[in-house]
């Protein structure tokens, strides 16, 4: 018969909010019960000994379940989320672990599994008590009908090259470094991530390569589990350039009956701006309820002839889909004065608004690239850069009060950095 250990705190019983705490590890329980000793009680289950019939006996008492996701023990504490799923799929299941980046194997296996929320013991106790203040609220208005709450989604904005080699990766990369606002010193809001650069161009990648952003987290991967992304998720899974812009970058090619709908949904619901990089990409492989849901999509072109062949191939696909309206807009990239053909004569040809006419910086770029930086980080004051104005202003980052930010949002402050460099 098992022998139930409880690791309570002296002096907080009156907090009245036990926690159970399955581990392998009585003294990561006991770490854990000092960590929250001003927030909860927490009773220490040894997981290998887990069993249905004794759950039976202790579940009717819980309201939500704490699990242990040490680098060690993150695949027993997987195994057995399945196994509460099935037998209690109502009460919450929380990870304890490491977010650090040498320690944080378990962050995504823990949401994948079905996790609702992730205790970071490297966070402050002020967020770990915000997290389980919102995880007990939630759990004890689970089964109350929730009223509609209305939330303006974050701006979706659509670069679409009409064709190869245009320049709208690097554009798209550039965009996103600079909609990022300064971060503030020890100010965790400011230190959000308020955008996402969507990598879908082809070749894939090139927008992440750009901004040095390599990790596991990808396109696909989100489209499989939409459900399970929020803020630990983005902070700790998802590559971010130096700006602390997140990128998710498609890897492989997907079949085209792919609902991303509900995908496009959760991202534009946390972050204040989704930029998607189609550059390169045939719109007929573009989902079309992306387009639907765009804000913005603002065709990229240069003077050449060839591209102004695809762009009027484009605009007649756009208006078959009935997608031709206000909100296609057309930037006209590598612009050189002495062409014979002004981005101003282009627009008007197409009856296209123009944002922006970029000037060519060919050689500067790829400069700035092959040093594994930026543009605007090496020279700030270049025409290139100057002339991303209008676009910036067209973005809304920074509109949304922060009061009405998703409570996560406090957690993205801590990330790791990743630097592309030339071999």
């Amino acid at each position: 018969m098992q022998t139930v250990a409880s690791i309570l705190p002296f002096g907080k019983l009156e907090l009245g909010v036990q926690l159970m705490f399955y581990s392998s590890d009585e003294q990561r329980a006991q770490r854990l019960a000092a960590r929250l000793r001003h927030i909860a009680t927490v009773r220490w289950e040894d997981s290998r000994r887990f069993s249905p019939e004794h759950w039976a006996a202790l579940r009717g008492l819980q309201r939500m379940v704490l699990l242990d996701y040490a680098c060690e023990t993150a695949d027993a504490s997987t195994a057995l989320a399945r196994q509460l799923h099935a037998l209690s799929p109502e009460i919450p299941l929380i990870g304890v672990g490491s977010t650090a980046a040498d320690r944080a194997t378990g962050v995504l296996a823990a949401l994948r599994a079905g996790v609702r929320d992730f205790i970071d013991m490297d966070a402050p106790d002020e967020e770990i008590r915000a997290l389980l203040e919102h995880a007990l609220e939630h759990a004890a208005t689970a089964q109350v009908p929730a009223a509609v709450i209305t939330h303006k989604p974050g701006q979706l904005v659509i670069l679409l090259g009409v064709r190869p080699g245009v320049g709208t990766s690097t554009l798209a990369a550039h965009l996103g470094a600079l909609s990022m606002p300064p971060a503030k010193a020890g100010s965790e809001t400011e230190a959000t991530p308020h955008s996402l650069l969507l990598d879908l161009g082809a070749p894939h990648g090139d927008a992440a390569l750009y901004l040095g952003a390599k990790g596991e987290f990808h396109y696909e991967d989100a489209l499989r589990h939409t459900s399970r992304i929020d803020a630990t998720l983005i902070r700790t899974a998802m590559p971010h350039h130096s700006s602390r812009l997140a990128v998710l970058t498609q890897t492989q090619e997907l079949a085209g009956n792919i609902d991303t709908a509900p995908l496009v949904e959760r991202l534009r619901s946390l972050f204040e701006l989704v930029l998607c990089d189609a550059g390169g990409l045939p719109l007929r492989q573009l989902p079309q309820a992306m387009l639907q849901a765009a804000d913005e999509i603002w065709l990229v072109a240069d003077q050449g002839i060839a591209s102004m062949v695809s762009l009027d191939h484009c605009l007649r696909q756009l208006a078959q889909w009935q997608l031709r309206d206000k909100r296609v807009s057309l930037i006209v990239n590598r612009h050189d004065e002495e062409c014979g053909i002004s981005a101003r004569q282009i627009a008007e040809r197409f009856e296209l608004p123009l944002l922006a006419a970029l000037p060519e910086r060919g050689r500067t770029l790829r400069s700035s690239a092959n040093q594994g930086r930026l543009l605007h980080e090496v020279a700030p004051h270049d025409a290139y850069v100057r002339a991303l104005a209008p676009l910036l202003a067209k973005l809304h980052i920074g509109m949304q009060d922060a009061a009405d930010s998703s409570r996560w949002k406090r957690l993205f402050n801590r990330k790791g950095e990743h630097r592309w460099k030339t071999p």
